[in-house]
């Protein structure tokens, strides 16, 4: 009872799908790999009210081979929902005491794009029917695309299961393959238009969700363009280093505004040559370079620093500011109207400013000259430091020399006329050298002081120590030397230097 209500299951939805979908196999091209006396042809013939060989509507394989093949051509790639089997039963009843369903099991069914099942897809292969199970007719639902719908099966690994036949047969009256005749629709009665980026307009049968898309897009129907740097079939190439990391063509992975720094081409995948850099490598490297027109790539940046009066990661910039030399390193002198000295040698090259000489104009005016071009001879000033007059404004560190006067010091004193002001530096100086000789004087006055006292001290010291010998003297003197001397110091009378009565006429 069971098995009556499948059958009719069975052939409801057949008779259903079969009207929503065509018959893509009826009298195409069959081939199969064992012939015998039934054609392959007969499988697609329409007919299949006999299902024993006499009734001439059956294919059936050549006898003791161990696998067996067969396949039709639908001429040319189509959709495919489902296909459908009669198998030989000699019209008796389909059971498990039919000795044909044990040539059935284990088949196998493969669309493909070329007569190879290898280089197809497979749809379905019995692994768990027995001779009781195994449907007759089956329908097997298999949503693909492809030209060839091949049958196969096989009878190569001994020992098989309990029922099997011992060798291989396609004993087939009616293999049916239903879908679109026209590739580019869907739906069941195949009029709907698949979306425009499937690829060779394939889409699914039934959804319309494309089998895969055409180049540079994706998404279940292929509205989606590649993104996320990525690009080509099926989006599984990787965008080139463009540009800011921008995404790339979508379709053949070209960089739209160009290459990152560094590289060029197509691709993007070729280095600058010596000498180029930065985007698409459209920059020449600098002559002013520390080695000419050598640089890095990508930046631009020199090799070797840049030459004497350049500056800048590409030493495409001048010295400025008041520097030049090597790395812009050295300081301008002071150049007329403060202008920027030459960028590489330091001149300057419209004279230096009131002051100062030399091609740099970094010496101050000398030689008691000041001035522009140190054109101006000082005037006539006191120098007690072997100073000279400023070198800017020729004034005097101190003052004027004697007998001159002015703000240069270059006039000359008049002894008549005499402004209040030189009365005044006149009278000043007066005061200072009056000073300076009292403190002398005094200085002087208190040293001979001192002196005196020294001197008087030693001479005092001299006195006494010549009295002390004269009285511990012992020695006698004859009486008649100090009687002719004493007659003979006259002047010494006169003087009042000696008296009459002497210390010496005790000693007799």
């Amino acid at each position: 009872m069971d098995s009556r209500i499948l059958w009719i299951l069975l052939f409801f939805v057949s008779f259903h799908l079969s009207e929503a979908y065509e018959n893509v196999a009826l009298n195409k091209t069959a081939w199969q790999k064992y012939p015998h006396l039934w054609g392959a042809e007969l499988a697609v013939d329409g007919r299949y009210s006999s299902l024993h060989p006499t009734g001439n509507q059956c294919t059936i394989s050549g006898n003791n081979r161990t696998t067996a093949e067969w396949r039709v051509d639908l001429g040319k790639v189509l959709s495919v929902h489902h296909v459908f089997i009669q198998y030989r039963t000699e019209n008796l009843p389909w059971d498990g005491n039919n000795k044909y369903a044990g040539r059935y099991l284990e088949f196998s069914v493969y669309i493909s794009n070329t007569t190879s099942k290898e280089d197809g897809i497979l749809c379905f292969k019995d692994t768990s029917y027995n001779r009781s199970t195994i449907p007759n007719p089956t329908n097997i639902t298999c949503i693909q695309h492809g030209q060839y719908v091949i049958f196969y099966n096989n009878r190569t690994h001994p020992p098989f299961p309990e029922g099997y036949s011992t060798y291989a047969y396609n004993d087939i009256c009616e293999v049916e393959v239903y879908g679109c005749s026209n590739s580019g629709f869907y739906g069941e009665t195949c009029s709907i238009p698949c979306p425009q980026n499937c690829q060779e307009r394939h889409c699914d049968i039934v959804t319309g969700a494309c089998l895969g898309c055409v180049v540079g897009f994706r998404g279940d129907n292929c509205d989606e363009k590649c993104a996320d740097n990525t690009y080509g079939l099926e989006c599984t190439k990787r965008c080139p280093k463009c540009k800011d990391s921008e995404q790339c063509d979508h379709v053949n992975g070209s960089c739209l505004n160009g290459c990152e720094k560094g590289i060029y081409g197509v691709n993007c995948d070729r280095a600058c040559p010596v000498g180029w850099y930065g985007y698409n490598c459209q920059n020449t490297c600098s002559v002013n370079c520390g080695v000419p027109e050598r640089c890095q790539r990508v930046t631009g940046q020199c090799e070797g620093g840049c030459q004497v009066g350049w500056k800048g990661t590409t030493c495409d910039t001048k010295c400025d500011t008041g520097t030049y030399g090597l790395d812009c390193k050295e300081t301008c002198g002071f150049c007329s109207g403060l202008d920027q000295c030459h960028f590489v040698n330091g001149t300057c090259t419209k004279g230096c400013e009131r002051g100062y000489r030399g091609q740099r104009c970094h010496e101050a005016c000398g030689n008691y000259t000041y001035g522009p071009d140190c054109s101006l001879t000082c005037g006539n000033c006191l120098y007690l430091a072997g100073e000279q007059c400023h070198h800017v404004t020729g004034e005097c560190p101190r003052d004027c020399a004697a007998g001159f006067q002015g703000k240069f010091c270059s006039q000359r004193n008049s002894i008549k006329v005499k402004s209040s002001s030189s009365i005044a530096d006149s009278e000043s100086l007066s005061s200072d050298v009056l000073y300076i000789l009292i403190s002398i004087l005094c200085v002087s006055a208190t040293a001979n002081i001192v002196q005196v006292v020294i001197i008087r001290r030693c001479w005092n010291d001299s006195h006494g120590n010549k009295q002390n010998t004269y009285e511990s003297s012992k020695t006698v003197v004859p009486e008649h030397i100090y009687e002719s001397t004493k007659e003979g110091n006259t002047d010494y009378h006169e003087l009042g230097e000696f008296r009459d009565e002497s210390n010496y006429d005790k000693l007799s």
